[in-house]
C-alpha cells in the first residue's frame, strides 16, 4: 500500500511538472545579445547555486537541491522528500553612445524534487531552462538620394522569442563510502524565433522582412562524481567532475524573406539551413573545502565546446570558459537563534561569450552575488525547509566598439520544502 501511494504521488507531481512547462513562456529575458545563438544560456542554477556564483561541482548537502553534479543526489536524507520551484526580478541597464535605457520583468525559472530510494541512491525530477531568447529593439537609417532626391530613410526592427527547455531525471549513487557518481537524461525541446524588418519612409518603396525559426527536440546527458577526503578534525575536501555529451540537434532552420508593399506580402521565399545546432561537449570540475561544518569554501572550472556550432548560418560559436568561486556560512545550525541556523553565502564569476555577435567576439560576463537561506519548520510534519533570497549584478561587458553594455541587477527567489512523503503512518 505504501509503494502505491508513492506511486500515486509521482505521478501527480510528474503531471504537474507537464502542466508547469507552460510557465516558462515568459522567460523574463530582455537583452538584444539573446538574438544570437541559442540565447542567453542558464547554466543549471538554482538557488543555493545563485547565491555562490554559480558554484556547485562539489557541493553536496541532504538539505537542498544541487543540480550541477547529479552525484550530489547520492546524499539524500531518509524519508524525505525536497520540493523547489524557483522565481526572480530583474532591472536591466543598456548603455550604447552614452543613451541610457532600462528594462525589468519577472520569471518562474524552474521546479526540481529529489528524494532518496534507498540507502547511498538519491533521484530527482524537474524542468529547467538550457537558453532564453527575449527582446525588440530598432535603429533608424536616414539615406538621402542627392541624385533625384527620395527619402530612402529606413527604420530597422528586430525581436526575438522563445527557448529551449528540459525536463530530467537524474540519479546520483554512493557505492562505496566517500564516492558518489551520477547521471542526468533530459528531454530538450523548445523553439526559438527571430524577425529583422525594414520599413521605408517612401511607401513607393517595398518594405522587407526575414524571419529565422528553429524547432528543437532531442536529448541531454550528464554524467557526475564527487569525492569527499578528510584532511584532519574538522577539514575536508570534496572533489568534483561533470561532463556533458555533446552532439547535433539535427535542428534546421527555416528562413522566410518577404517583401511587402502596404502591407501585403508580395513575395516570399523560404529556405532551410541544415545541421546548424549542436549542443557542445562540457566538462567542469570544481572543489570545496569545508571548515569545521561552518565554512564552505569553492572553486569551478567549465569548458565547453561551441567552436562546430555555426548559428543560423550566420555567427560562428566560440569555445567558452567559465569560473566561479563562493563561499557558505552557517554559524550553528542546531541554535534557536534563527539568525545563527540561517544559511549565508556569496560568490562571483566569469564566463566568456560562446558566440560571435556580427562576426565579432561577444561579450564577457561577469557576476556577483550574494543571499542567505531561512530555515522553517512545517507546522504539519515539523520538517526543516528553506526559503533562499539572493541578489545578483550581471555585467555584459562589449569586447568591441559599438556594442551595447548591459547591468542586470536581479532578485531571485527559491523556496525548499521538505516533506515526509514515505513514512508509514501509524494509526493508535
Amino acid at each position: 500500500m505504501l509503494i502505491m501511494a508513492i506511486n500515486k504521488r509521482l505521478l501527480s507531481i510528474l503531471s504537474a511538472l507537464m502542466m508547469t512547462m507552460a510557465l516558462f513562456a515568459d522567460n523574463g529575458v530582455n537583452s538584444p545579445y539573446s538574438r544570437f545563438g541559442l540565447g542567453m544560456l542558464s547554466d543549471q542554477n538554482l538557488a543555493i547555486n545563485r547565491q555562490m556564483g554559480g558554484l556547485g561541482y562539489a557541493l553536496r548537502d541532504a538539505k537542498y537541491i544541487n543540480l550541477l553534479n547529479p552525484a550530489s543526489l547520492a546524499q539524500a536524507d531518509t524519508l524525505t522528500m525536497l520540493f523547489e520551484a524557483g522565481f526572480s526580478l530583474q532591472n536591466v541597464n543598456f548603455k550604447e553612445n552614452g543613451q541610457k535605457i532600462n528594462a525589468h520583468n519577472g520569471s518562474f525559472d524552474y521546479i526540481a524534487m529529489k528524494y532518496r530510494i534507498r540507502n547511498g541512491l538519491g533521484m530527482s525530477i524537474g524542468v529547467l531552462p538550457y537558453s532564453n531568447v527575449g527582446y525588440s529593439f530598432s535603429s533608424r537609417n536616414v539615406n538621402i538620394d542627392s541624385e533625384i532626391g527620395n527619402n530612402t530613410s529606413s527604420t530597422n526592427s528586430y525581436s526575438g522569442t522563445g527557448g529551449i527547455y528540459q525536463p530530467f531525471v537524474a540519479l546520483g549513487w554512493s557505492p562505496i563510502p566517500n564516492l558518489a557518481l551520477g547521471v542526468s537524461a533530459s528531454y530538450i525541446y523548445g523553439d526559438i524565433s527571430h524577425k529583422v524588418g525594414s520599413t521605408f519612409d517612401d511607401t513607393s518603396i517595398r518594405n522587407r522582412a526575414r524571419y529565422y525559426n528553429i524547432d528543437v527536440s532531442s536529448y541531454k546527458v550528464d554524467f557526475g562524481a564527487q569525492y569527499d577526503m578528510i584532511l584532519g578534525k574538522g577539514h575536508g575536501l570534496t572533489l568534483g567532475l561533470v561532463y556533458s555529451l555533446g552532439h547535433d540537434l539535427k535542428a534546421d532552420a527555416q528562413v522566410i524573406e518577404q517583401t511587402l508593399q502596404n502591407g501585403t506580402i508580395q513575395v516570399s521565399d523560404t529556405s532551410y539551413i541544415a545541421n546548424g545546432f549542436s549542443l557542445p561537449h562540457t566538462i567542469g570540475f570544481g572543489a570545496v573545502y569545508n571548515l569545521k561544518n561552518n565554512w564552505k569554501f569553492g572553486l569551478d572550472y567549465t569548458y565547453q565546446a561551441w567552436s562546430s556550432s555555426d548559428f543560423f548560418g550566420e555567427d560562428k560559436g566560440l569555445d567558452r570558459s567559465k569560473i566561479s568561486v563562493g563561499m557558505e556560512y552557517s554559524p550553528n545550525r542546531i541554535s534557536r537563534n534563527i539568525l545563527k541556523r540561517m544559511y549565508y553565502r556569496a560568490g562571483a564569476y566569469y564566463a566568456q561569450p560562446y558566440t560571435e555577435v556580427n562576426g565579432k567576439k561577444g561579450c564577457d560576463e561577469y557576476g556577483f552575488s550574494a543571499g542567505f537561506s531561512i530555515p522553517f519548520a512545517n507546522k504539519y510534519n515539523k520538517r526543516m525547509s528553506m526559503v533562499h533570497i539572493s541578489g545578483q549584478v550581471i555585467r555584459m561587458e562589449p569586447k568591441s566598439a559599438g556594442m551595447i553594455a548591459e547591468t542586470c541587477l536581479r532578485v531571485n527567489l527559491g523556496i525548499t520544502f521538505n516533506e515526509g512523503w514515505f513514512s508509514k503512518m501509524k494509526v493508535e
